[in-house]
Parts: C-alpha cells; sequence; structure tokens
C-alpha cells in the first residue's frame, strides 16, 4: 500500500476502503471481524492518533485481519520487524558443542537486545502521546544496533561478556 506512513494512517484508509457509501467502515464492525485480537478501544485509539503505537502479535494479527491486508504491513506500518521465516543454521552447525550452541544463542539475543534498546531509546525521545509509529521504523533495526550487536558479539566470543 502506498503512502501509508504509520499505523493510524494505514487503519483510517482501510476502514475509509472497506466503507460503503455511508461513510468508512465503523471501529466497532471492523473489530468484530478480528477474531477477537483487536478491541473496538484499540481501534478507535488508532484511528484518532491516541494509541501508543505499540501492538502486540496478536493484535497486529488481528488489525490484518479486520484490514483484510497482510500481517506484513500491518508490521511494516507498526514500525516492527517483518518476520523473514524460520531462521536455519547450516547443516554443518549440528557440529557445535553445547557450550558453543550457548554462544551462538547469546549472540542471537545480543543482537535482538540491542535493536529493542535503540528502538525503546527512540520512543523515550518522543512525546507520552505521539502520532502512531510516527516515521515508521525500518524492519531490522538500525546502523547504531548492528553496531551495539557486533560489539556485544565479540565480547561474548573473547570470554569477556557470560552466556546468557
Amino acid at each position: 500500500m502506498k503512502d501509508v506512513r504509520d499505523l493510524q494512517q494505514l487503519v483510517e484508509r482501510r476502514l475509509k476502503e472497506l466503507g460503503g457509501p455511508r461513510g468508512p467502515m465503523s471501529s466497532r464492525h471492523a473489530a468484530s471481524r478480528s477474531e477477537g485480537k483487536v478491541s473496538y478501544e484499540t481501534l478507535r485509539l488508532l484511528r484518532i492518533g491516541q494509541h501508543s503505537g505499540s501492538i502486540s502479535r496478536e493484535v497486529a494479527e488481528g488489525l490484518a485481519l479486520c484490514l483484510d491486508l497482510p500481517l506484513e504491513t500491518v508490521l511494516g506500518a507498526a514500525g516492527q520487524r517483518i518476520p523473514l521465516g524460520p531462521f536455519v543454521l547450516p547443516p554443518r552447525a549440528e557440529t557445535l558443542t553445547k557450550s558453543e550452541r550457548a554462544a551462538v544463542l547469546s549472540v542471537v539475543d545480543a543482537i535482538l537486545d540491542a535493536a529493542d534498546q535503540i528502538r525503546e531509546d527512540d520512543e523515550e525521545e518522543e512525546s507520552p502521546l505521539r502520532a502512531v509509529a510516527k516515521g515508521g521504523r525500518r524492519p531490522g533495526g538500525t546502523t547504531s544496533g548492528r553496531r551495539l550487536a557486533s560489539a556485544t558479539a565479540r565480547r561474548v566470543r573473547k570470554g569477556k561478556d557470560p552466556l546468557r
């Protein structure tokens, strides 16, 4: 969908598109299409821009259902990571020892934690009631997040950071 900058805009646009000659689809009707995953109140707050923009996976799935959109579109508008499917290691990784596997998981945790921390830091800089998912973040984190994760991974490999 073109020109959708945030979740509020996405919800408002789709409700207009799904509505009829009498106007946009109501928040109550849309909520009823979500299989119980999105409440009327959540939709109402999203529409008027007073929702934090932080949504769970279940709410994202409900929005995708009620707005008749792919889940990836909703996650992108909310500034969240878009799942790429299962992450499969190469077959040679089967030879890793238990401690080596723990190190790999620790590095993955560090990368994900760094990306989450950067998102939290970015959100704290904005006002408490901001436009929903203002400026939608690029899926996959930021450059500074990758740097922080790489530094943490180096510390883990050198044994300077305890395994998680």
